[in-house]
């Protein structure tokens, strides 16, 4: 996952905090199925979904900025990636990794990706759900929220030369509260090989998309909303990672 970008391991004991529970009744169709809290994503592409050769990412900006994370981040300096959560394309597991991208200490620059390892009872992962309703692969995640509050190593991380999930240096984290700008997030949906180079994403320039905006996503709300990908002439030939869209419900 991303070897150009340097990695560790963050084991994490999570500390559940209280979320808001107002409730608009606005675009809130899916949110009562789900516990308070949490946010379910639904992840659809045009074929059978490929965990071995396709690296399904969902990213998030939770800064409050409202920018649009996108998909040639590795040219942009991790720009307004937050976190990351990551399905399939490597060797070691198949279940949801969870990254989250930090700077690293002392700096201004050079982003790190670190590995979050959570507890299963906080993540729900469905790997055919198969409610796709064209016919393509469909995954469904739900997750507690408080899992991208971010965490902060003790000390300076050093990073290591592989991705290996067992290799790397182990750290106990403070959970950090967001502020009240933070509960708004932008979320993108990318795929791509297992070595990281971008092949899809939501937005019509397909791998090199910088025109997809996911709008606002305010955790403090209840919603349900629904994502179809426009047409594109971007041709994409592994129809296992072509995106068609995804869905979002969350129960604030």
């Amino acid at each position: 996952m991303f070897r150009w970008v340097g990695m560790a391991v963050v084991v994490v004991a999570i500390v559940l905090a209280a979320c808001g529970r107002q409730v608009t009744g606005l675009d809130a169709a899916g949110a009562g199925s789900i516990q308070p809290g949490r946010l379910l994503v639904r992840f659809r592409v045009a074929g059978q979904l490929d965990f071995v050769n396709v690296q399904y990412l969902i990213v998030f900006n939770t800064t409050g900025n409202q920018i649009e994370p996108y998909p040639q981040a590795n040219l942009t300096g991790y720009a307004n990636y937050s976190f990351a959560i990551v399905v399939g394309g490597n060797q070691y597991t198949s279940e949801p990794l969870l990254y989250q991208y930090y700077l690293a200490p002392g700096t201004t620059s050079g982003i790190q990706l670190f590995r979050i390892t959570i507890p299963p009872q906080y993540i729900n992962y469905v790997p055919n759900s198969g409610g796709n309703p064209t016919g393509g692969g469909e995954f469904t995640l739900t997750f507690d929220r408080n899992l991208l509050y971010g965490v902060n190593p003790s000390g300076s991380p050093t990073p290591v030369a592989s991705a290996t999930p067992s290799s790397g240096a182990t750290f106990i984290p403070n959970v950090q509260p967001t502020t009240a700008a933070q509960h708004v997030w932008a979320i993108n949906f990318i795929t791509t090989d297992p070595s990281g180079v971008p092949i899809d994403s939501m937005g019509l320039g397909g791998p090199t998309d910088t025109t997809f905006s996911s709008g606002i996503v305010d955790t403090t709300q209840s919603f349900d909303k629904v994502f179809t990908k426009a047409n594109s002439s971007t041709t994409i030939q592994n129809v296992s990672a072509q995106l068609q869209g995804f869905e979002i419900i969350n129960a604030p």
